[in-house]
């Protein structure tokens, strides 16, 4: 599953960058295997569990993206997390397909 994942955010990165060259994208990279040190370096630098996959920054506009596929669900950090980003006034939205990231990214950004 995490392939596939893989898959739809980097189509999804790409397809953004040619769509909103202005614009920036950027991975969060929460998900990946780490050793010990390298983990808690990262985590001591900020790094959270449970923060969306990818930041989307457009003129005044900031979007966050979770990416899921299938029936896959937000662990309970991740929901924790995205109430905690929209209390402070931000989108997120969970994407499980490249089309419905398509119509989202379009509806929010045009």
């Amino acid at each position: 599953m995490k392939y596939k994942e893989h898959q739809l955010q980097s189509s999804c990165i790409k397809w953004f960058n040619l769509q909103y060259p202005k614009g920036i994208m950027i991975s969060i990279p929460n998900a990946s295997k780490r050793s010990v040190i390298e983990g808690a370096w990262m985590k001591a630098e900020g790094l959270t569990a449970g923060f969306p996959d990818s930041l989307i920054i457009f003129d005044d506009k900031i979007l966050f993206v979770e990416f899921k596929i299938g029936k896959n669900k937000l662990t309970e950090k991740q929901a924790k997390m995205i109430e905690r980003i929209e209390r402070n006034g931000f989108y997120v939205f969970v994407c499980r397909t490249f089309y419905e990231f398509v119509n989202t990214v379009n509806s929010c950004l045009k």
